[in-house]
């Protein structure tokens, strides 16, 4: 096949089977090889929307089949679709993304960046991805131009003009840029894993701006990072995680995968997934953080004495509160906390959350929250427990930091199973298990 036919076909995978997948990546990988051999395909789809197939040689990840599958919030909609067009072809131009080497009438085959990382969902393979060659990783996709994008948040914003009067008043480094908590390029909040159907996605943030609660927590000011680096307008990955980063066996290199949320936006919005996901009190202990967030520092070439890195550690754990998966989060099924006291399309069947009688509100969670953030700023021992131990950690043994409301929703939440992701036991039984779990990391 000639090269041209290669660069744009209308060709078309979709409903096409295994085999037929593979007979045309193998085409394109060793169209100019001597010798052509046939890929064996795996498929690895995700939530997405999109189909994933991975082609291998001898196990050797070689190239990418992407085939457009089922409408989903992360696909469904032009606002999206422009962004994540956008954002690949700069992270291909910066080499943070892979080259295409064909694009069909609804797929396209990119080559692989190597291996998978993973020792598990929540750890990294410390061998092939050392903290201190993650934290490169992170700063190099930080150091990508950002111009790009400048157009596209004014094009969102004024796509509804009562959410525009909400957040344009907003610094740039608060966290109601994050698009899949805010939703305000599309109106569709991730809703977590599957991504639940669009109308409950669209009747959730419906229930958000009619309450008030959406105004309320966009525009906290406690919850906007103070450290300078954190504040720091980059290119967000939104979705840094240990199966989304590869290793090179011939560069020995790391890179980044999946760019479905890739926008731009304050630095310390790539730290709040990480430390529930990976880096948090739960997965590590507290050496590797600072490790990590030094180099950080370091690579991306900011300060990193010892006052400055404790402002990014605690702007990373204050981050938790705000972060699309974090404790105000719109993925929980038990309950989305901003708005607990109503119903709404994603709460379980008899949580307290969705009766009027369920204390605190939506509206009061902020509130109470806030006060809890401003205690951990102003206090010197509670600043160095939640950068030590977590804040949500802290602020559970610590009883809500004297607030009765604060501390029973926190128990609430724990028997509800929502707190396991910040290091905190399902049992009131157990002890918290986050210290001795990160002893042995």
């Amino acid at each position: 096949m000639s090269k041209n036919k290669f660069n744009k076909t209308e060709l078309s995978l979709k409903n096409a089977t295994l085999k037929q997948i593979g007979e045309v990546a193998s085409d394109v990988f060793y169209e100019y090889r001597k010798e052509k051999r046939n890929l064996s395909i795996k498929d690895v789809s995700g939530n997405s929307g999109a189909q994933t197939f991975i082609c291998l040689e001898n196990n050797v990840p070689k190239c990418i089949v992407k085939v457009k599958g089922t409408e989903s919030i992360m696909n469904s909609h032009p606002s999206t679709e422009k962004r994540v067009l956008l954002a690949t072809e700069v992270l291909r131009e910066n080499s943070i993304a892979p080259p295409i080497l064909m694009r069909g009438s609804d797929f396209h085959i990119e080559k692989s960046s190597g291996i998978s990382v993973m020792k598990d969902f929540f750890h990294f393979n410390s061998e092939l991805a050392p903290p201190e060659k993650i934290a490169k990783l992170l700063a190099k996709l930080h150091s990508v131009p950002t111009e790009w994008y400048k157009d596209l948040r004014e094009e969102f914003l004024s796509r509804d003009e009562q959410i525009k009067l909400i957040l344009q008043p907003m610094p740039s480094y608060a966290p109601c840029w994050c698009l899949p908590w805010s939703a305000f390029d599309t109106g569709m909040p991730i809703l977590g894993v599957g991504n639940p159907d669009q109308e409950a996605a669209k009747k959730v943030f419906n229930l958000l701006i009619k309450t008030g609660v959406y105004k309320k927590v966009m525009q906290c000011q406690e919850f906007l990072p103070s450290s300078n680096p954190a504040r720091r307008e980059v290119v967000i990955h939104n979705d840094f995680k240990p199966d989304n980063v590869l290793y090179d066996p011939e560069t020995k290199e790391l890179s980044v995968i999946d760019y479905d949320l890739v926008q731009v936006g304050p630095a310390i919005m790539d730290f709040g997934l990480p430390y529930m996901m990976w880096l948090g009190s739960r997965f590590t202990n507290f050496e590797y953080r600072k490790n990590f967030i030094k180099t950080y520092l370091i690579e991306s070439n900011l300060p990193s004495d010892q006052s400055s890195l404790e402002d990014m550690m605690l702007d990373c754990e204050i981050n938790t509160v705000v972060a699309f998966p974090g404790l105000l989060s719109n993925i929980y099924d038990a309950e989305v906390p901003l708005l607990r006291g109503i119903k709404h399309p994603t709460a379980r069947a008899g949580a307290l959350a969705s009766s009027s009688e369920a204390s605190p509100t939506g509206l009061e969670l902020v509130d109470l929250l806030a006060d809890a953030v401003k205690k951990v700023r102003t206090n010197k021992d509670l600043k160095s427990s939640s950068i030590k131990n977590g804040l949500v950690v802290t602020m559970f043994e610590q009883e809500g930091f004297g607030s009765e409301l604060l501390n029973s929703w926190l128990k609430e939440m724990r028997r509800n199973k929502m707190l396991r992701l910040f290091g905190i036991s399902e049992n009131e039984s157990e002890p918290l298990f986050v210290s001795e779990h990160a002893k042995n990391k």
